[in-house]
């Protein structure tokens, strides 16, 4: 794949389009627990399959959250954000030697006001070096968000993080991939996650998860304000839905660790909507960009695809 320059150079080491029919919204709304609810309705707020609950996910926030990075990764990262909201930025498959993106780039020129996906999770994978990491998926809403949801997998651990760009650009709260999470918020291997604009004048933007016991919407993280790297309160704002990694080169083998570390693994996005006008829409290529699938990142078994138009990927090994 073509090497581009990336609309974010950011993160650091450690159906064709088709709008959803009411009657459809009217079936999903009545879906049990167990399963898939429906995405947001077309107006925002509670009014969909399952309201918001009124609790937040258990989480860790505040410094402690803050030092999951050192402070040399979190300069790194915030010096490089900006690149990555420009509007109208191409698609990536590679960054550097050891920073690799790949992803459906939803745009900003509608002014969107939210993000809808399903993300998988991997809890027992790990990276076989400290430094490295893998973000899969992690998804930053177009418009100017505040929140970026990241699934994370580290040497010693897995996470969901609300990463937060517009106050402090650090990890704003993490929580651990353990039983307890898995029991309430995932099913089917995956969690459901709703990033919403609740304020257009404070620029707010509020994280939401899936709570699968009560069939409701939990409180995962709130933020406002504007990333000060952006540079423009604006909301042509590009965003990602990505499998990203930080991954130093195997001298044994010339290729990045994470070729052999993701062996047996896969990861996928489903569902991809972003808010546009006050509806909901799957992403489509009339609002969305995409890296071209096939093998990616140097690991001839780790291999990328869109199983659905834009609005749904996978990357497996194999």
């Amino acid at each position: 794949m073509g090497i581009f320059e990336h609309p974010r150079l950011s993160k650091l080491r450690v159906v064709p389009a088709a709008a959803i029919a009411v009657a459809a919204l009217v079936l999903l709304a009545i879906v049990p627990a167990h399963a898939a609810p429906a995405p947001p309705h077309a107006t925002t707020g509670p009014a969909h399959a399952g309201a918001l609950s009124g609790h937040a996910v258990p989480g860790t926030t505040g410094r402690a959250a803050a030092h999951q990075l050192t402070q040399a990764q979190l300069a790194d990262r915030r010096s490089t954000h900006h690149a990555a909201v420009r509007p109208a930025a191409p698609p990536v498959a590679q960054l550097t030697d050891d920073h690799k993106f790949w992803a459906v780039y939803p745009t900003g020129a509608s002014a969107p006001t939210g993000a809808f996906a399903t993300h998988s999770v991997s809890p027992a994978l790990r990276t076989s070096r400290a430094g490295d990491v893998i973000y899969a998926p992690t998804l930053y809403p177009a418009g100017n968000s505040c929140i970026e949801n990241t699934t994370a997998y580290f040497h010693d651990k897995a996470e969901i993080w609300a990463w937060d760009w517009c106050n402090g650009q650090t990890v704003g709260k993490y929580t651990l991939m353990d039983s307890s999470f898995q029991s309430t918020y995932v099913r089917s291997g995956g969690y459901q996650v709703w990033i919403a604009k609740t304020d257009a004048t404070e620029n707010t933007w509020q994280m939401r998860l899936y709570n699968y016991t009560t069939s409701q919407w939990d409180t995962y993280y709130t933020s406002s304000g504007y990333d000060p790297n952006n540079n423009t309160t604006g909301t042509d704002v590009n965003g990602w839905d990505a499998f990203e990694v930080y991954s130093a080169t195997d001298p044994s083998t010339g290729r990045p660790y994470i070729c052999a570390d993701t062996a047996g693994h896969s990861f996928t996005a489903t569902g991809m909507q972003q808010q546009e006008g006050g509806s909901w829409k799957l992403l489509s290529s009339s609002d969305s960009t995409v890296s071209a699938s096939g093998a990616i990142f140097d690991c001839a078994n780790l291999r990328a695809s869109f199983t659905s138009s834009d609005y749904a990927w996978r990357v497996s090994n194999p």
